[in-house]
């Protein structure tokens, strides 16, 4: 009789574990489908804002310019949000946007170290108006279209010597109170290249322009 009722209670000690392994697994399993779950969610919950054709900054993109800088977009598309109002804790939604040098590119707009003005507007190329950049010395900084279609030559771009583009867009910028002063500089941006020149101007009363930096290389990865 004994030796049974110890076979019995083995039989019950067996299912029981075999029954706390079946949990266990399904517990595992679950917990594997709602991770999978999840991380398909945070791969494709927020929309990509996608480059425009005057500043085509996508991922590994480069710029190299005659002063011997270059601009490279990272690999990659990067989750981003930002405060667009001073002082307050409203933010914008999350996307998906490139990065070039730690700021990141919305369209034609890239973020910058201000409070008042999280995001510059580089260039609006069918705008007839000027438009806010940021604050100095308690002035506004302003940008604005000074031609939608101009024609810039290059000296050199790839080796192969000048070159002209036309359809291309001039933006300068300016400090607001001085709007019949000459501007501060000027950048040309071309039709799926991007920044083609940038000039400073070296008077404070005539327009005297030097070129900071000219194109001669570039690679847009589109």
């Amino acid at each position: 009789m004994y030796p049974c009722i110890h076979k019995i209670k083995g039989f019950y000690a067996l299912r029981s574990i075999k029954s706390s392994k079946r949990k266990v697994m399904k517990k595992i399993l679950i917990f594997i489908t709602l991770v999978a779950m999840f991380s398909g969610c945070e791969e494709t919950e927020y929309p990509y804002v996608l480059p425009e054709r005057y500043f085509p900054a996508y991922p590994e993109s480069y710029w190299v310019y005659s002063n011997g800088t270059a601009v490279k977009v990272d690999p990659g598309y990067h989750k981003h949000l930002y405060y667009p109002d001073l002082g307050s804790i409203k933010q914008s939604d999350y996307v998906y946007v490139p990065r070039i040098n730690n700021e990141y590119v919305y369209k034609y707009k890239i973020t910058q170290n201000s409070t008042l003005f999280p995001l510059k507007i580089l260039l609006a190329p069918t705008s007839s108006t000027a438009w806010k950049v940021d604050v100095w010395n308690g002035k506004n900084v302003m940008r604005r279209i000074e031609n939608n279609n101009a024609s810039v030559t290059l000296s050199s771009l790839d080796g192969a010597g000048a070159i002209v583009f036309d359809s291309v867009v001039l933006v300068v910028e300016y400090i607001a109170d001085s709007v019949d002063l000459p501007w501060l500089y000027r950048e040309a941006y071309a039709l799926d290249i991007g920044l083609i020149r940038r000039e400073i101007n070296l008077s404070d009363t005539a327009i005297e322009p030097f070129v900071e930096k000219e194109l001669i290389r570039y690679y847009i990865n589109k």
